[in-house]
């Protein structure tokens, strides 16, 4: 029987992010769609030492092993990337590494498959100032000696191809899922708690992300003040400022005090929201508005079309390949576009209703179970390949 490990470590992070929550998914429905490999959940756990936590049992699955070290995180990632000790190897015995956040951690195998979800970090590095020159030699190598590489999108692949000269032969796009059972539309009561918590009135758009350069809140900012009054609703930015951009909060208040008072009044920030009150702003919205100008895949337009919200993004990078006609696709780069487009839907009635249907139709589509049978068979071309 193969032995796969999987680093789990961003799976078990209270606040989960998009990788979090794909790795997550991943050790959900891998060991299912695979029943004849053993699937190793490897992660770092120093609060073991008090706190016996299992993070995947409720998976049930037979063929997955939960692997929870205590050791302390930073001294891990410290020796693990500088010194590549202590191996996994050492913890625990497979036949394929598999590292769904870019990086593996310290390893001797050569039957390695990473996950490359972005290239953010080389396309508009100003957004990406922790990626230093070290992390990024430490990427090139990592690339160089994978058995395997998956990209989120088909978009994201191209870049890497052409970023990193890369082997095409090795570099395998598999989309991202989404899970129906757990996104999906919510009650009326639900929408209005939450309204009420946020202090939100009235109608809504929802921008659903973490506030950081990229994903372009200033043009969305100045494109919703061009809305007229009488049509403009609530605008609701859902997400925390990210830890690796420095000042993220202050360049956030700076775009809003640029704001007429009037229009600034009707902006809600949340922060950082549950998965409950997330599922309650997509399907309150009358739109979701996301003009990023770069992703490699684009979760939030994803789970807006399976709470059946019409979706607003842009016409570039991964968002054209997940939205496909199923959204307004406007330029990033205009605020007149994102304008434009958000007077759209806000006024076509029969628009919001058709982009709901096949936005909900579309998101069906994408299902973790799939992800995950693409995903085993790359797997295990890198354990062939070892």
């Amino acid at each position: 029987m193969t032995r796969i490990c999987i680093d789990a470590t961003s799976a078990v992070d209270a606040s989960k992010t998009g990788i979090g929550w794909y790795t997550h998914h991943l050790i959900r429905w891998l060991p299912e769609v695979d029943p004849e490999t053993t699937y190793t959940a490897f992660y770092l756990h120093f609060r073991g030492l008090v706190n016996k936590k299992k993070f995947f049992d409720v998976h049930g699955a037979d063929n997955l092993v939960e692997r929870g070290v205590v050791f302390p995180g930073r001294l891990y990632n410290r020796l693990s990337n500088r010194l590549q000790v202590p191996k996994v190897e050492w913890f625990t015995k497979f036949d394929s590494l598999f590292a769904p956040n870019y990086l593996p951690p310290a390893t001797k195998s050569k039957a390695v498959t990473l996950t490359i979800h972005d290239l953010a970090f080389e396309i508009l590095p100003e957004t990406a100032p922790h990626a230093n020159q070290y992390w990024l030699g430490y990427l090139q190598r990592a690339l160089e000696n994978a058995a395997e590489i998956i990209t989120v999108s088909e978009a994201t692949r191209k870049d890497l191809i052409e970023i990193y000269q890369i082997d095409p032969e090795k570099v395998t796009a598999v989309l991202s899922g989404v899970d129906m059972e757990v996104t999906h539309a919510v009650g009326e009561e639900q929408i209005e708690a939450t309204k009420q918590k946020y202090g939100i009135d009235g109608p809504f758009l929802t921008f659903i992300g973490g506030l950081e350069p990229r994903k372009n809140l200033r043009q969305l900012l100045r494109a919703y003040a061009k809305l007229p009054k009488d049509l403009r609703p609530t605008l609701v930015l859902a997400g925390a400022a990210v830890p690796w951009i420095p000042g993220g909060p202050k360049i956030m208040e700076s775009a809003l005090r640029s704001l007429p008072a009037d229009v600034r009044e009707s902006v809600v920030l949340t922060g950082y929201v549950t998965e409950q009150d997330k599922l309650s702003l997509l399907t309150g919205a009358e739109a979701l508005v996301y003009p990023s100008v770069y992703e490699g895949f684009g979760f939030p337009v994803l789970e807006a079309m399976a709470c059946g919200t019409p979706v607003l993004t842009s016409n570039v990078s991964s968002l054209p390949e997940v939205a496909g006609e199923d959204a307004v696709l406007v330029d990033p780069y205009e605020s007149t576009s994102i304008a434009e487009g958000m007077e759209l839907i806000l006024t076509d009635t029969a628009l919001r209703e058709r982009l709901s249907k096949a936005g909900l139709a579309r998101a069906k589509r994408f299902s973790w179970e799939e992800t995950a049978r693409q995903t085993a068979k790359v797997l295990h071309r890198a354990a062939d390949r070892g």
